[in-house]
């Protein structure tokens, strides 16, 4: 409702147009009467006026100067003129001072209607001038294009933004849809304008600015100089929840929103927004709807209790297994355990990567160069970086793993790939103190599953392998060199010249000693 004062010394006109014009189908509330400009002037210092009505020739003040002082201090209120035939003239200089109109005092309740509706079309062109300025302020302000303290004072000066102790909320709205590229830009759009809508009847009781940021995000800087800070960051979350069954209805989106903590200067507004973001961010990923910022969301907690490194080699265990079911359900334990220990984004992320990247490794035979899988390697990387949500984020890896898994079934045995990176491994690094567990993290999967691989494919145990080829190299040192039995024990990784002479024994037959003087 436009809330109207009328203005004129004639208490019969002012009466006649209390009663005789339908204010309420203006979508009008009369909400004062005065009979001159001093006391026009008073009503507008207390209460919130749209529309004045006032007639030019007053005592004290008159319509002209009125309309002046509207003009310098209440440039959103508008003014309609009336007039008598004989001071019309007089009446047009008031245009400087955007007077709307110009009214006959004959029979002007005929002509009130028409001139309140050009007002109002003024009032709301002007208001939503004013609340794109706004916006752009207030992200520019975000954004720390605008930094200066005393700029951000002055423009909110000069825009009407008036915040003293506040609390930020940032609302973010995503597509529900399965195919996300359904939705037009106009739905989008209408949808965060109906956010907004929603937003401005939560908060209708105090004061409050909410600004569109961008395509699907807004911000709700709500004020509250003169409650009590603590029933406030309760109150806000709250009405938060109520603009979410507002949104119920729609259910094609989602709705998700970060708080900020409370905060008292203007100046703290782009301290304000950064933790309301990064409480959205956490509110999305975790699909809580509503996320309060605490200083401690920067504490990674629950990475201790959460063995990452253990689900992964048993993830990558059943790839090699190509067991769909028991990778996927390990995956699920994994997210199961991060979601109960409230474990950070990017540690989920930096797991994801990991996992990608163990398995990736799987694929570097000339057998898999032209599957498309194996080359969008940088694209897999770039979804998990830029996934919303823990859910987002599971579906990705989830279907990789199915991915993985069927490309390794179709492209033959890929355990006639890990044997020869055993193999690989053994004369890269035999002559260091390596063993099973070395070579399992080198080939990347799990020691059990590796020692029972290779013992199925080669029928003989890893471990023998890596001895029989110490002895060989064993065998041709002691033969073109004059090193003592305990450096070439050492040469081919075994410290202990004891044990070095039983396992030579056990692989040659001879001892060392007895090896080198028969050759």
């Amino acid at each position: 409702m436009y809330k109207v004062m009328i203005v004129d010394d004639e208490s019969v006109i002012r009466q006649g147009l209390q009663s005789f014009v339908d204010w309420k189908s203006l979508d009008c509330e009369l909400a004062a009467t005065a009979s001159n400009g001093t006391e026009a002037k008073e009503y507008l210092q207390s209460i919130q006026i749209d529309i004045v009505i006032t007639d030019i020739k007053m005592p004290g003040m008159d319509g002209i100067e009125l309309a002046k002082y509207i003009y310098e201090y209440y440039p959103h209120t508008k003014v309609i003129l009336l007039t008598a035939y004989a001071d019309f003239a007089y009446a047009q200089s008031a245009i400087k001072y955007n007077v709307v109109d110009f009214l006959v005092k004959i029979n002007p309740t005929e002509k009130i209607p028409e001139a309140v509706h050009k007002a109002k079309e003024l009032i709301a062109l002007q208001q939503k001038h004013l609340s794109e300025i706004r916006d752009k302020f207030i992200k520019e302000v975000f954004d720390n294009m605008i930094s200066h303290p005393e700029v951000i004072v002055s423009k909110m000066k000069e825009h009407g933004i008036i915040i003293d102790h506040y609390i930020i909320a940032v609302f973010e709205m995503s597509d529900l849809a399965e195919n996300h590229s359904e939705t037009t830009s106009s739905e989008y759009s209408n949808f965060v304008s109906q956010l907004r809508h929603f937003s401005n009847l939560a908060f209708k009781d105090s004061q409050h600015y909410t600004s569109i940021i961008s395509k699907n995000q807004l911000v709700s800087i709500v004020s509250f100089a003169y409650a009590n800070e603590a029933e406030y960051t309760q109150f806000i979350p709250n009405k938060c929840r109520e603009i979410m069954k507002m949104v119920d209805n729609f259910m094609n989106f989602a709705v998700h929103v970060g708080i900020s903590q409370p905060h008292a200067s203007s100046l703290e507004l782009p301290e304000a927004f950064t933790e309301a973001k990064k409480a959205l961010t956490n509110s999305l990923f975790h699909d809580i709807p509503i996320t309060s910022y605490s200083p401690s969301d920067t504490t990674p907690y629950g990475l201790r209790s959460v063995p990452t490194h253990t689900y992964i080699d048993e993830i990558m265990t059943y790839i090699q297994q190509e067991n769909v079911a028991e990778a996927s359900l390990k995956l699920s334990n994994l997210f199961d355990s991060y979601k109960e220990n409230n474990v950070p984004i990017e540690h989920m992320k930096a797991s994801g990567l990991l996992l990608c990247s163990m398995s990736f490794k799987l694929f570097t035979e000339p057998q898999w160069a032209d599957v498309s899988f194996v080359n969008n390697e940088s694209h897999t990387y770039a979804q998990i970086q830029h996934s919303k949500s823990m859910r987002d984020l599971f579906h990705i890896l989830n279907n990789f793993i199915q991915t993985s898994i069927h490309i390794l079934s179709l492209q033959g045995n890929h355990s006639n790939y890990i044997v020869r990176e055993v193999n690989k491994c053994i004369r890269e690094h035999f002559n260091k103190q390596i063993n099973l567990q070395f070579i399992a993290e080198y080939v990347h999967v799990n020691s059990s599953y590796l020692s029972r691989l290779y013992k199925r494919e080669t029928g003989e145990a890893l471990m023998d392998t890596l001895n029989k080829y110490r002895i060989d190299m064993a065998k041709r040192i002691l033969k073109n060199s004059a090193l003592k039995i305990f450096e070439v024990a050492q040469e081919v990784g075994i410290e202990d010249p004891a044990y070095f002479t039983h396992v030579f024994t056990k692989y040659a037959g001879v001892s060392p000693r007895a090896f080198k003087e028969k050759h």
